[in-house]
C-alpha cells in the first residue's frame, strides 16, 4: 500500500525509512561525521541504506542526479546557511523563531529531495517490484549495503585512502540497519 500511495510527497516510504533510522543518536552522529569530516552527503547515504534494505542495487548516475544536486545545492545549502548564520541561543527570540523556522524548511526541502531521489529510483526499475524483507544470507545483505555505499559515495572520484577512511563508518551504519 505504502508504495502505491507513494507519489505523495508526504508518504514515502525512503522519507519513512529516513525518519525512523535517523532517530537513533548513533546512527545521527554516524552521519553528521559522515557529512562534516568526510563530505559524504546524507541522503544519498540514507537512499543507500534503504535500497540496500530492499535488496536494490544502487543504479543512479551522476547525470540522473543533475536536478538532485541542483536542489540540494541551491536549496538545502542555502537554508543551512541561513539557519546556521543565526545563533541558536541568540536572546533575540525573533531570531530564534526564524532559526527554527528556517531549520523546518530545511527538513522539508530535504524531504523533497529524499522523495525525488525515491522517484527517480521508482523510474529505473518501474518493471522491478521492490522485494521488502527478503531474506538475503546476512553476510550477503551486508554486502549489498557496503556495496550500495561505495557506489553512492564513487559518483565523485574517491581516492583509496578515502575509501578507507570511509570504511568504518559506512560498516558501523550498515550494522544498524
Amino acid at each position: 500500500m505504502a508504495a502505491q500511495c507513494a507519489t505523495e510527497v508526504d508518504d514515502n516510504p525512503l522519507w519513512n525509512f529516513a525518519l525512523a533510522f535517523y532517530a537513533s543518536k548513533d546512527v545521527q552522529q554516524l552521519l553528521l561525521t559522515l557529512q562534516n569530516e568526510h563530505q559524504q552527503d546524507t541522503l544519498l547515504v540514507l537512499a543507500a541504506l534503504w535500497l540496500a534494505q530492499q535488496q536494490q542495487p544502487w543504479q543512479l548516475t551522476r547525470t540522473q542526479l543533475d536536478a538532485y544536486h541542483h536542489w540540494r545545492q541551491h536549496v538545502i545549502h542555502s537554508l543551512r546557511q541561513a539557519r546556521k548564520a543565526i545563533d541558536k541561543h541568540s536572546p533575540n527570540e525573533h531570531q530564534r523563531a526564524l532559526r527554527q523556522q528556517l531549520q523546518q524548511d530545511e527538513i522539508r526541502a530535504e524531504q523533497l529531495a529524499l522523495h525525488q531521489l525515491w522517484q527517480l529510483h521508482q523510474s529505473i526499475n518501474q518493471h522491478q517490484p521492490m522485494h521488502q524483507h527478503q531474506h538475503l544470507p546476512q553476510q550477503e545483505h551486508l554486502q549489498l549495503r557496503l556495496q550500495n555505499l561505495y557506489d553512492q559515495a564513487t559518483l565523485e572520484p574517491l581516492s583509496e585512502t578515502k575509501k578507507e577512511a570511509l570504511r568504518p563508518l559506512f560498516l558501523a551504519l550498515s550494522e544498524r540497519l
